[in-house]
């Protein structure tokens, strides 16, 4: 809407992520937004009793109506649904259902704001399309705001994220439609920040080409609402979702100057003052509807239609009472709108009420007369009080009818017979369209089935609700069919008993029925295969008018029974001879049937005992159906024949576990026989072979039943091969690292030939050898080790010596000495061999002296200080040796003075500095007087001499003698020392 007019409203700049900080996850701005909420400060005390309207629905259930025109448009399957978890993008590059946009969406058509043409827009969360960009700002600020280009049927902060445990399905759903003239965007029951579903807002957008009559009367935006239970989250100092600040309705250009405004809402109640005047009360929006026009460029703007009780042509019979309303809404700051109305074609027109202002209303009604039976416009106008003033137009066409002439009629039908239009039954002139009313008050579809429809009285209405309703009533009667059943076939054996027909007559026969013969002669109803006749056998039923008499036929056929014995069961030994079956049958079977054997498969009927299965045989008969297939059985038993099982050989070393013989002869040996040992003797079948010998063990089975007679026999000869008797030698058994040791197998050679593993206890891998071993030990220690021979026919046998070898390190000679270093008072030194292994010693002391002892004195001359090598070498008991030489110093400190010094500046002698060695630099300290006893210099820096100035500054002294005197401490002793002397400068 164009706004030229300025009005005092102060801009608020709008807060959003989005316009001061960057976020690369969800995570992270949802951090942002809590600490934003949090910071903000504490929202007015809002009135919390007010809730939603007496008799409103529940949360989550659309509500519309007459005086919404059925704005709201129920998302079907064209509508897509926007993914709450993965598709509100377009804003930050991650999803985002708290504060996300959608987009940009592609319009195929052209929609006009303001002077301004787009063919693309955003759907974002907070209750509002933007246009050139997408918006994501959770603050809704009062219109106009510069730089936001947008359509807000209720900006605010709109959290998609909440769960909802009562809710209905959908919840949080934002839905839209994309046709080639209109954008239909649903915000179906969303919760508000952070994720709160206690409370939940219901609305929805649509915006067209303006030529689209989705929106009436010429708009191309419309708002239309449901439920509307809040209006701010806390993100915007909201307690309970009110509060703070507040949301807004309308639309801006985003220049600062075009913009509509509806109203802005932070309060529970039904509280409206107009668009600019206090913050309104949500319920104000329930069931509301808002259609306007944004393509014009006006300095004022119409009023908008905000409620209106007629969208499309109204029918009207002669003789109602009508009773028409309309609304219109002032979008100005200030404007009044007035109502008018007008029907110059229509009688007894008239106003009802008419009230003028911010939300102008206005009723009319009218009583049709026979004269005004046809068609009629009703125009209703708002016009305010802008510059220059705008008049809104809204236009009902009316059709006023005349009603027909209906009598009654009535008919009766067999409840078997076509269905029937009842209004062919009515007389007078009953048109079609109108209303049917069963007997039991119920709505029916006009066409009466006998079959399924209640008989009765059924009412037809036309033109119900009107003084112009006909009605007419239709009689409906209903006789019962005569019904016989169906016709069927049935077939009996002679051997059946007696059985009464009707009970085998499919459907619903009816009792008391007339039976005939197959020659047509009275019959009792009840068949008896033995002495009646096959043949059609009918049963006649009886029908009262108009249904005509109902007959069923039974058709009969009987067939002759066959006798396959009786049952029998026998036991035979395989050796027995064959067998002929229907022999062993009991009874008086008939030749002519069949045997199967136990599987099912067919056979002969001759059992051969040594090679048929035994089981259960089966002689079947099979006469004519219906009579039965008949059988016997002959089940027969083999009693088993004797088996021991297969011959074996078992060859064991004599630590084997125990064997059960018995296993070694096979599956199909009899279990529980007789063993005997290599002898005779009786015995158990489980092998030791610690104590049992070489040789064939005999198994007999004896047979049992009908094979008492046989029996068979199986041998398995057992080899029982000894242990070997592990010795061997170790040489050497001790000595230094390396050390080289032979092993020496004694094992007796009647055990060898097969394998000889040595494993020598210090890693190495293990070795093959039955003769000797050379192996080197290379660290010293104490080793185990093992042989296991292996004898040709692989029985095993281990010898395993605890520490059999010993490895010592082999000698160091290494050695210290005290003090170390000697000085010129202390030069008698005391050196120490430290290796425990060393046994034997020789010192060498710079070729001074020697000694052989492991402690030993040497003293060294002091007058100058030097460096002594001494060396050391060691043996142990085993004879290994070992050398070490190292230099022994001695230190003597010594002090050099110069008496004179030339500091002339010819870079010689300019500096006089003494000279010392051996001395603690921390202890040195230079002074230097005059003759006089004046200090003309001091350092306490052995590097820093004397250039022959005041105190190294200014110019050089007079010529002549100072007197000088140095302090130093000689290295490893305790107490300084003084030294005193004279110095010549000279020029």
């Amino acid at each position: 809407m164009l706004k030229r007019t300025l009005t005092a409203l102060s801009l608020v700049m709008v807060v959003g992520a989005d316009a001061q900080t960057t976020f690369s996850n969800a995570a992270d701005y949802d951090a942002w937004k809590a600490r934003y909420a949090a910071s903000r400060p504490a929202p007015p005390v809002v009135a919390t009793g007010i809730s939603r309207p007496a008799g409103a629905p529940a949360p989550g259930q659309l509500r519309g109506g007459s005086t919404t025109c059925d704005c709201w448009r129920q998302p079907d399957a064209t509508y897509t649904t926007i993914d709450n978890n993965t598709e509100w993008d377009a804003a930050f590059g991650f999803n985002n259902a708290d504060d996300g946009s959608y987009g940009p969406i592609i319009l195929p058509f052209n929609f006009q704001l303001y002077g301004q043409n787009y063919n693309q827009c955003w759907i974002n969360t907070n209750g509002n399309i933007s246009f050139g960009n997408f918006l994501t700002s959770f603050t809704a600020n009062g219109f106009p705001v510069a730089g936001e280009v947008l359509v807000g049927a209720f900006w605010a902060d709109v959290d998609l994220r909440g769960v909802c445990g009562g809710c209905t399905t959908p919840y949080n759903a934002v839905q839209y439609k994309v046709t080639p003239t209109a954008l239909y965007v649903n915000w179906t029951d969303v919760g508000y920040y952070s994720m709160m579903t206690d409370k939940l807002n219901t609305f929805q957008i649509i915006i067209t080409d303006g030529l689209d009559p989705v929106i009436p009367n010429g708009g191309n935006v419309s708002f239309c609402y449901g439920d509307m239970q809040w209006t701010t989250g806390s993100a915007n100092s909201g307690v309970n979702g009110f509060g703070g600040n507040p949301a807004n309705v309308g639309a801006n250009q985003g220049n600062g100057i075009d913009y509509i405004q509806f109203g802005r809402f932070d309060q529970p109640g039904p509280a409206y003052d107009g668009p600019f005047g206090n913050n309104d009360g949500i319920d104000f929006l329930d069931n509301q509807y808002f259609s306007f026009l944004t393509d014009i460029t006006l300095a004022n703007v119409p009023p908008v239609i905000s409620g209106q009780s007629v969208c499309d042509t109204l029918v009207v019979c002669v003789g109602d009472s009508v009773v028409l309303s309309a609304s219109f809404l002032s979008p100005e700051p200030n404007q009044i709108t007035t109502c008018t109305a007008s029907a110059p074609t229509l009688s007894n027109f008239g106003i009802l009420s008419n009230t003028p202002g911010v939300n102008a209303d206005i009723t009319i009604g009218f009583l049709p007369t026979p004269a005004d039976a046809g068609f009629h416009t009703v125009t209703i106008e708002g016009t305010d009080n802008g510059v220059p003033v705008i008049t809104s137009t809204l236009s009902i066409v009316l059709s006023i009818q005349q009603g027909a002439t209906i009598t009654p009629g009535s008919l009766t039908l067999c409840d078997n017979a076509a269905p029937v239009d009842m209004l062919t039954i009515l007389g007078g002139n009953p048109p079609p369209g109108g209303d049917w009313t069963d007997p039991n008050g119920q709505p029916s579809t006009g066409i009466f089935d006998p079959a399924v429809d209640v008989p009765g009285a059924y009412v037809y209405a036309y033109g119900t609700g009107s003084n112009c309703a006909s009605t007419g009533t239709a009689t409906m009667a209903v006789v019962a069919h005569a019904d016989a059943g169906q016709d069927v076939a049935l077939a009996y054996c002679t051997t059946d008993g007696t059985d009464p027909l009707f009970l085998n007559l499919p459907g619903t026969p009816q009792a008391g029925g007339s039976w005939l013969y197959p020659d047509l002669s009275p019959f009792s109803g009840t068949f008896d295969p033995a002495a009646d006749p096959a043949g059609a056998y009918a049963y006649v039923v009886s029908g009262t008018a108009p249904c005509p008499n109902d007959t069923s036929l039974s058709t009969i056929t009987v067939q002759q029974a066959m006798d396959p014995g009786l049952a029998n069961a026998l036991t035979l030994c395989p050796d027995a001879p064959l067998l002929d079956m229907l022999d062993a049958l009991n009874g008086t079977p008939d030749n002519t049937g069949t045997w199967s054997a136990p599987g099912g498969t067919p056979f002969g009927g001759t059992f051969n005992p040594a090679s048929d299965a035994p089981g259960v045989y089966t002689y079947t008969t099979s006469p004519l159906a219906p009579c039965p297939t008949l059988n016997a059985t002959l089940t027969i038993a083999l009693d088993p024949l004797p088996k021991a099982g297969d011959d074996n050989v078992l060859t064991v070393c004599a630590d084997a576990p125990l064997t059960d013989l018995f296993s070694l002869l096979g599956p199909d040996a009899d279990p529980n026989q007789t063993w005997s040992a290599p002898g005779g003797a009786v015995h158990s079948g489980t092998l030791n072979p610690a104590v049992d010998v070489s040789g064939p063990y005999l198994y007999v089975s004896y047979g049992v039943g009908e094979c008492d007679h046989l029996t068979d026999s199986a041998i398995v000869d057992v080899t029982v091969n000894p242990l070997p008797i592990v010795l061997f030698t170790v040489d050497p058994d001790s000595g230094c690292a390396p050390l080289d040791v032979v092993f020496t197998n004694l094992t007796d050679p009647i055990y060898l030939g097969n394998s000889c593993v040595w494993d020598l206890g210090d890693g190495s891998p293990a070795a093959n050898a039955c003769g000797t071993l050379a192996h080197t030990y290379v660290n010293d220690g104490w080793y185990n080790v093992r042989l296991t021979v292996t004898t040709p026919e692989g029985c095993t046998d281990m010898l395993l010596k605890q520490g059999a070898v010993l490895v010592q390190p082999p000698p160091k000679a290494t050695f210290t000495w005290s003090p170390n270093p000697g000085t010129d008072l202390n030069s008698n030194l005391y050196f120490a061999a430290s290796d425990p292994y060393a046994t034997e010693f020789a010192w060498d002391f710079a070729g001074e002296a020697t000694g052989t002892e492991r402690f030993e004195y040497h003293l060294f001359e002091n007058a100058f200080g030097d460096e002594y090598e001494v060396c050391l070498q060691v043996w142990d008991r085993y004879g290994c040796t070992d050398t070490l030489c190292q230099t022994v110093p001695i230190i003597v400190p010594s002090l050099f003075v110069p008496n004179a010094f030339t500091p002339d500046g010819d870079g010689v002698n300019e500096i006089f500095l003494p000279i010392t060695a051996d001395m603690v630099p921390e202890d040195h300290e230079l002074l230097i007087f005059d003759r006089w006893g004046q200090l003309v210099f001091e350092s306490k820096e052995p590097t820093k001499g004397w250039d022959g100035r005041h105190m190294n500054g200014g110019d050089i002294l007079p010529q002549g003698v100072y007197v000088w005197r140095l302090v130093e401490r000689k290295a490893f002793t305790a107490d300084k020392q003084d030294w005193f002397g004279t110095v010549t400068l000279l020029k």
